[in-house]
């Protein structure tokens, strides 16, 4: 198939397809005697686990690390997508613990600068370092 009909196949942009294979996430592709490139099924197979990949936050480098070593006979290597599977949760839990954080100290600051308003006072410069907004107010001069 031309790389139109990919492209409709598997509802990527003609120019992405030609980007991940100039990465090597897609192997090079036969051409046809007009120079036309003529992708095979696997080609669609292999844009769908780039995809899915992709949709599960893997960056490109991740995905190819997993796609280095299979090919239309070999398959996947089973063990290195669990282990990519698990490095990413892990990840993906860092970064949930992290927006938790810095959504309750959005939080506080948000209740700071309330209290100082209502007194008719503003947050002083050293009042908004960190460790001045997570740890028990102190009395405010001006």
């Amino acid at each position: 198939m031309k790389i139109g009909e990919l492209a409709k196949v598997s509802g990527l942009a003609a120019h992405t397809i030609r980007f991940y294979e100039s990465k090597g996430l897609l192997p090079k592709t036969s051409r046809g005697p007009n120079g036309y490139r003529s992708y095979d099924d696997e080609s669609t197979q292999r844009l769908a686990r780039i995809q899915c990949a992709k949709r599960l936050g893997f960056s490109l480098e991740d995905i190819l690390t997993v796609l280095a070593d299979s090919g239309p006979t070999e398959g996947l290597d089973h063990e290195k997508i669990l282990h990519q599977l698990d490095v990413r949760r892990l990840e993906v839990e860092t970064l949930m613990d992290g927006l938790v954080a810095q959504r309750d100290e959005i939080i506080q600051f948000r209740e700071r600068l309330q209290e100082n308003w209502q007194e008719g006072k503003c947050l002083q410069v050293d009042e908004m370092f960190e460790e001045n907004l997570t740890s028990p107010r102190n009395s405010i001069s001006q």
